[in-house]
C-alpha cells in the first residue's frame, strides 16, 4: 500500500528535496535522501511497526526535524492515530530475543512512535486523490521559497537584518522583543520576520494587535484558542477558562517547533497568560512588539530573549521613506525641497507619520502641501492619533494620564528635578515620569530636561482640544491668546487645571495687564498673587474663587502652582522675564511661599510669612520688608 500510494504524489512541482519513505529504498539511499530533504512524508500503514529498518528511518527523520527544521508529515494510512501514539494494535512493540529488538531499541521507537503520531498529519480514510492533493498542497506551502518583498517602509534594513539574523541563529534565544515609540514600525518588522521565516517552522502564529483587542477574559480567552489552533497544525480546542488555557499553551509550547509572533503586547499578565512561564522547544522562535521596555519581563523566567529597539529615522532616511509615499521615487520632486524638509521636521523620525503624510500629499501641488502643513501645527492626523492615544489608553491610571496631559501641554523641555519638585504632591511626579519613560511617551536629554517626540506632544494637546470646542471648557489651556480671553472674562474656572501664559508675547502685542490669581482654601481665606508688567495699560484680571487648590497658571515662562510638600497651606510661584516688579499681597502672611525670581527688577514681599527665595539672574535694586518674613533662604 506505501508503494501505490507515494509515487502517486507529483513531487516535480516542488523544488526542494523531499523524502518519501517507499519499502524498495535501499537503507543508505533513504539516509542520504532524508538528511539531504528539507521535509519527509512518513506514511504510517499496519505493519511500519514490524519493520526495524523504518523504525529506525523514523528516529533519524525526528532527529532532523528537532536539529534542521525538517519538516515531517504523518500519513495514517488505514491506522488509527491513538493506536500509534499510545502503541496499541498492529504498532505494539516488545523486547525479542534479537539484537536489534533490544530494550533500549524499543524503547527509544515506542518514543518515537509517540512522537510522530502527535504531529499534525493526514489519516487516510476516503479516496485517495483527495488526500494526495491535500498532501501536495501541505508540502508546497511549507517549502515554497517565494522571495517576500520587503516592505518599503523599513528603511535603513542592512542593521536590522545583522541583529535579527543573528537572533535566529542561536539555539539559546527564544524570544525577540521588539520595542519602541508608536507608529515606530515594530508590527511591521515582526511581521517581515514572520514572513520570510515561517517555511522554516512547523507550526507559525502572528497574534496581531493584542493591546487594542484584548479588554478582559473574554478577549484574552478567544486569542489563546486562536494561538492554540495554530500550533496544533489547525485543531480547535475550547478551552474552559484562561488558566486552564495558559497550561495548555505551555504544553503545547514544550513540544511544538513554533514561529510565533505576539503584537502589541501592553501587560505582562497577557504574555504570561499567551506562553504560560514554563519551558518553550528550544528550536521555537516567538516575537513580542511592545511600547514598553520589557527589561522586568524576563527577571523570574526561564526565558532568553534579545531586546531590539526600534530607533526613529534619521532626516535622510526620513526623506527618502517620504518620498516614496508621495513621489514614487526616493528625492524630493523640483520645487518641494522646502515643503518636504517641513513635512520631516515635523514627523521627527516617526515611519507611520512620514508614511501617512505622504500618502496623502501624493499628486497634490505646492500649494496642497503648505496647507495641509499648515493645518498639521493645529491637529494632528486622526491616523496617527489612533496608533499613538494606545499608549496614553493603557496607562495605569488617571493620575498618570493627568501628569502625562501637564507635561505635554505645559513642561517640555524643562529641567526633570524641576518639574518634579512642582508636581509631585498632586501627581506623584517622580514615579510617574518613570512610567512615561518606559513607556516611551516621554525621554530625557543629556541635560536632564524633559522631553516629548512631537507627535505625542500634539497627541497631548488633542486630547484636550476634545474636551470642548472652547478653550475656557478645556482642563488645559496653553496657547496665551486664549489664556488672555479667559482671564478677560474671568471665565473657565471650574474647569481648567492649568493656563499658559507668554509675557514676552504679550507684551509684543499690548496685551499688558496686571494679574491677579485669586485662590481659596477650605477655609475660604483668599490668596493673591500679582505682577506688575507694565505700568502704563494695567486692566485687572482674576480666576475666579471657585479654582481648586491643585489647578496650574503658568506664563510660558511663569508658573503659579499650589505645592503641599509637606506644607500646610504652601504657594510656589515661578516668575520669569518680568521687567518690572514683582509683589505679593497681605493675603500670603499666613501661606510657606516658594518664590522664584528671573530676570526681574524689584520685589515687593509685604506680610508675615514663611519665605523661601531663588534668585535667578536678576538685576534686583531692592528686597523691601522682609523684616516680618520667617525661615528665610
Amino acid at each position: 500500500k506505501t508503494n501505490t500510494l507515494s509515487p502517486s504524489i507529483p513531487t516535480s512541482i516542488i523544488s526542494d528535496p523531499i523524502f518519501i519513505y517507499m519499502a524498495s529504498s535501499s537503507s543508505s539511499s533513504a539516509i542520504g535522501a532524508i538528511k539531504e530533504s528539507r521535509a519527509s512524508i512518513v506514511v504510517l500503514s499496519k505493519n511500519y511497526a514490524t519493520s526495524t529498518w523504518c523504525l529506525d528511518e523514523l528516529i533519524l527523520i525526528l532527529e532532523q526535524r528537532r536539529e534542521c527544521n525538517h519538516f515531517v508529515l504523518p500519513v495514517f494510512y488505514g491506522v488509527e492515530p491513538t493506536d500509534v501514539r499510545n502503541q496499541k494494535g498492529s504498532f505494539t512493540i516488545e523486547v525479542k530475543p534479537s539484537s536489534k529488538w533490544t530494550y533500549d531499541n524499543v524503547c527509544m521507537w515506542k518514543t518515537g512512535l509517540t512522537e510522530v503520531a502527535s504531529l499534525a498529519g493526514e489519516v487516510v480514510s476516503g479516496p485517495e486523490t483527495r488526500i494526495l492533493k491535500k498532501i501536495v498542497d501541505t508540502i508546497y506551502d511549507k517549502l515554497d521559497r517565494k522571495e517576500v518583498p520587503l516592505p518599503p517602509n523599513l528603511i535603513g534594513m542592512t542593521t536590522h537584518d545583522k541583529k535579527i539574523n543573528f537572533w535566529l541563529e542561536q539555539c539559546n534565544l527564544e524570544f525577540l522583543v521588539i520595542y519602541g515609540m508608536g507608529g515606530s514600525g515594530k508590527t511591521t518588522l515582526a511581521k517581515y520576520i514572520y514572513d520570510s521565516n515561517q517555511k522554516y517552522f512547523e507550526y507559525v502564529s502572528f497574534v496581531e494587535d493584542i493591546g487594542s483587542t484584548c479588554k478582559g477574559d473574554n478577549d484574552l480567552l478567544k486569542l489563546q484558542e486562536q494561538l492554540l489552533k495554530d500550533i496544533l497544525g489547525g485543531k480547535k480546542r475550547k478551552i474552559p477558562g484562561v488558566s486552564r488555557g495558559t497550561c495548555i499553551i505551555g504544553q503545547a509550547l514544550e513540544m511544538k517547533r513554533a514561529l510565533i509572533v505576539l503584537d502589541d503586547i501592553v501587560d505582562h499578565k497577557q504574555l504570561v497568560a499567551l506562553l504560560g512561564t514554563g519551558k518553550i522547544n528550544a528550536q521555537s522562535k516567538i516575537i513580542i512588539t511592545t511600547r514598553e521596555n520589557p527589561d522586568k519581563w524576563f527577571d523570574l523566567s526561564c526565558w532568553r530573549f534579545q531586546k531590539y529597539e526600534m530607533k526613529l529615522l534619521n532626516d535622510d532616511e526620513s526623506s527618502e521613506l517620504l518620498c516614496r509615499h508621495a513621489f514614487g521615487c526616493k528625492v524630493p520632486m523640483s520645487g518641494f525641497e522646502e515643503l518636504v524638509l517641513q513635512a520631516v521636521q515635523y514627523c521627527e523620525g516617526n515611519p507611520l507619520a512620514l508614511e501617512v503624510l505622504g500618502s496623502s500629499l501624493f499628486k497634490n501641488d505646492a500649494e496642497n502641501w503648505a496647507s495641509q502643513l499648515r493645518l498639521l501645527e493645529r491637529d494632528i492626523d486622526f491616523r496617527v492619533q489612533g496608533v499613538l492615544i494606545r499608549s496614553y489608553a493603557s496607562l495605569p491610571n488617571k493620575t498618570v494620564k493627568k501628569l502625562f496631559l501637564h507635561i505635554a501641554c505645559f513642561f517640555v523641555g524643562k529641567d526633570m528635578d524641576y518639574v518634579s519638585k512642582i508636581l509631585e504632591p498632586d501627581y506623584s511626579a517622580i514615579s510617574g515620569i518613570k512610567t512615561l519613560i518606559n513607556r516611551y511617551l516621554l525621554f530625557v536629554s543629556p541635560n536632564k530636561k524633559l522631553m516629548m517626540h512631537r507627535l505625542l506632544q500634539e497627541m497631548g494637546k488633542s486630547i484636550v482640544r476634545q474636551e470642548s470646542d472652547l478653550p475656557a471648557k478645556r482642563s488645559r489651556v496653553w496657547l496665551s491668546s486664549d489664556s488672555y480671553k479667559i482671564l478677560k472674562k474671568g471665565i473657565g474656572s471650574e474647569t481648567i487645571e492649568g493656563l499658559a501664559l507668554d509675557m514676552i508675547m504679550l507684551h509684543a502685542e499690548n496685551y499688558a495687564f496686571k494679574i491677579e490669581v485669586k485662590e481659596e482654601d477650605v477655609n475660604g481665606e483668599e490668596i493673591c498673587l500679582s505682577s506688575v508688567v507694565k505700568h502704563d495699560r494695567i486692566c485687572s484680571l482674576e480666576i475666579g474663587k471657585r479654582m481648586e487648590k491643585d489647578r496650574t497658571t503658568k506664563t510660558c515662562e511663569s508658573i503659579i502652582y499650589r505645592v503641599k510638600n509637606g506644607f500646610a497651606n504652601a504657594i510656589w510661584c515661578i516668575w520669569e522675564t518680568i521687567r518690572r516688579t514683582f509683589t505679593t499681597s497681605q493675603r500670603c502672611q499666613n501661606y510657606q511661599v516658594l518664590i522664584e525670581l528671573w530676570h526681574s527688577h524689584q520685589a515687593c514681599l509685604k506680610g508675615k510669612r514663611n519665605l523661601a527665595l531663588n534668585l535667578i539672574r536678576n538685576h534686583i535694586l531692592a528686597l523691601n520688608d522682609l523684616q516680618n518674613s520667617m525661615n528665610q533662604k
